[in-house]
């Protein structure tokens, strides 16, 4: 019976695939581009290759998106060539690298380079990268929305503000140097200028405060805005702890104190002038009933009324008896 044979194909296959990786003469093309730029400022794009010694370089293109805008030939004269895509520094690009002046925000994008071997193989690889052109905010951010005093128990409430950057900047606050986790942030979406394109963040914080906040009588509040590594500052704000003030100690004539209502009273607290009150170390006094010698003389006026009523009384009494027997 005849069987078909079946050849072992494995072997074959590595050498091809030998063959090939020795075959190729360009290897290890990377390029380098600035993951951030500030405005105004130059970016240097690095294209490295690797070709084998009876390999020559054929071309080397960069492109913005698309569209390119440097290419450099050895083979031909002259060997650089611009484009109008990007303002390209001639005096300062080469085969290897290529470098961008006077950056503006609209060339933000990706950034390829393209480099092709010469005959035989025409072999070609590309490689890309992302830039952000930057424009930082014109100032710190601002704090708004707090107090300069707080006491334990009080909610805090404040915004962190940076205008007028691109991208919008990255907040983040902090008490003491502590990050505050995110569970206490009020977060905004960013505002955008039509005209300019620029943005503005916004940050909230809403906490409770607590005794622990404070430091030797002081809460340190950092908000810090970042865009990459470009753009770092930020603005503080003290707070200090609001604690109980002592009112002077102070007697009401004929009072006594029989009773103390322990009420702290703290700064800001207004006393309601309806009400007689006593302060002593630091804490409020309601009115106090009568003592038992104020009760005494209330008792004795009584009396002596009581008396005065009885004697007047009497004489009433005998002068109409007289009357009425002087009449008879």
């Amino acid at each position: 019976m005849w069987l078909p044979v079946v050849m072992d194909l494995r072997l074959p296959i590595l050498c091809l695939l030998i063959v090939a990786e020795v075959s190729v003469g360009l290897r290890n093309v990377r390029v380098t581009v600035p993951t951030a730029v500030r405005k105004g400022d130059s970016a240097h794009l690095f294209c490295d290759y690797e070709l084998e010694d009876k390999e020559r370089l054929y071309s080397i293109k960069w492109y913005k998106g698309k569209r390119e805008f440097y290419r450099y030939t050895p083979q031909e004269k002259p060997s650089m060539k611009v484009f109008s895509a990007v303002d390209v520094e001639r005096s300062l690009s080469n085969e290897s690298n290529v470098v961008i002046k006077a950056l503006e925000t609209n060339v933000s994008g990706k950034y390829s380079c393209e480099v092709s071997a010469d005959a035989p193989s025409f072999h070609t690889m590309i490689v890309s990268g992302d830039m952000e052109v930057i424009e930082p905010p014109p100032e710190k951010p601002s704090i708004t929305g707090l107090q300069s005093r707080y006491r334990p128990g009080d909610i805090l409430r404040g915004n962190c503000t940076s205008i007028n950057s691109k991208p919008p900047a990255n907040l983040t606050w902090t008490i003491n140097d502590v990050p505050i986790i995110p569970q206490y942030y009020k977060q905004y979406r960013p505002i955008k200028d039509t005209h300019t394109g620029l943005e503005t963040s916004i940050l909230g914080i809403n906490i409770l405060v607590a005794h622990a906040h404070f430091i030797k009588g002081k809460l340190k509040l950092k908000c810090q805005a970042t865009i990459h590594r470009i753009y770092d500052e930020s603005s503080e704000w003290y707070v200090e702890e609001d604690r109980p003030r002592i009112l002077a100690t102070g007697s009401s004539s004929g009072h006594n104190l029989n009773q103390i209502y322990q009420h702290t009273v703290y700064d800001g607290d207004q006393p309601d002038q309806s009400d007689m009150y006593l302060t002593v170390n630091g804490y409020k006094a309601d009115k106090s009933p009568p003592s038992s010698s104020s009760a005494t003389k209330q008792v004795g006026a009584y009396v002596k009324v009581g008396w005065i009523a009885f004697y007047v009384c009497t004489i009433c009494t005998v002068l109409l008896y007289s009357l009425r027997v002087g009449i008879s």
